[in-house]
């Protein structure tokens, strides 16, 4: 009886240790009120910094999920509207993973954060090879560069999961994930030049960026619906608790 009292006591112990270890030595959480849209976020030696962030990004980043990939995190809107500061002290030697599960942590109990993930059927676009075959130039996997501007696309050494991946962020419009599905492996140059939808058409217009794919690098867009994993939020506090 003795002994079972005594290994509980060292389980306890244990997992006090263990909570204690995921959390900061000192953090500070206050809403911030400036109005400026620009944020930033930063880590210096020990000192973690988010400034004027929106707590859909701190929620991003803390369970590593690509912050501009709205899809990817279900929960209130004012998420992306109402803005923090927080600034937290961890030793300059902790591994990035565990500061993360210290921001979880520190999420969970200042704003009473809980979630959970599913999947979920959402509608997504799957890259394809086109009939014509693909028009890339295949070339050793190396040092390789994604550069894009309004319109225009040049890749370097780059592989079909990567293009898909990027095709999905919010800034080339298709308002859905990309998924990989050319069979193509290896990594490969292209370039890309279409017409962005913001652009008023008119008889002189390029091509589509749905047009651009197919003519230009042999591939294609298909809508279809695919199984998701979200992150979805049970319950959250807009105003933190105080430090």
């Amino acid at each position: 009886m003795v002994g079972a009292i005594a290994r509980t006591g060292l389980v306890t112990l244990i997992v006090s240790i263990m909570v204690a270890a995921q959390t900061f030595e000192v953090a500070s959480v206050k809403p911030n009120k400036s109005g400026r849209m620009a944020g930033s976020t930063s880590r210096s030696g020990g000192q973690l910094v988010f400034e004027n962030t929106s707590l859909r990004e701190c929620i991003a980043i803390a369970y590593g999920i690509a912050v501009d990939r709205e899809y990817g995190l279900s929960g209130p809107t004012w998420l992306s509207s109402e803005r923090y500061d927080i600034v937290a002290k961890v030793p300059a030697e902790t591994p990035r993973e565990q500061v993360l599960r210290m921001l979880q942590a520190l999420l969970a109990d200042r704003f009473q954060l809980r979630l959970h993930r599913e999947s979920r059927d959402l509608r997504v676009y799957s890259l394809t090879v086109a009939r014509t075959g693909p028009k890339l130039k295949a070339v050793p996997f190396g040092e390789g560069s994604f550069t894009f501007g309004p319109g225009h696309i040049s890749g370097k050494a780059q592989a079909m999961p990567e293009l898909a991946d990027k095709l999905s962020r919010p800034y080339f419009g298709l308002g859905a994930p990309v998924m990989d599905s050319t069979g193509l492996d290896g990594a490969f140059d292209f370039t890309l030049d279409w017409t962005p939808d913001n652009v008023q058409a008119d008889a002189t217009a390029g091509p589509s960026i749905f047009a651009a794919i197919q003519e230009q690098l042999g591939l294609k867009l298909e809508a279809s619906k695919s199984r998701v994993e979200v992150l979805v939020i049970d319950r959250v506090e807009r105003v933190p608790t105080e430090n």
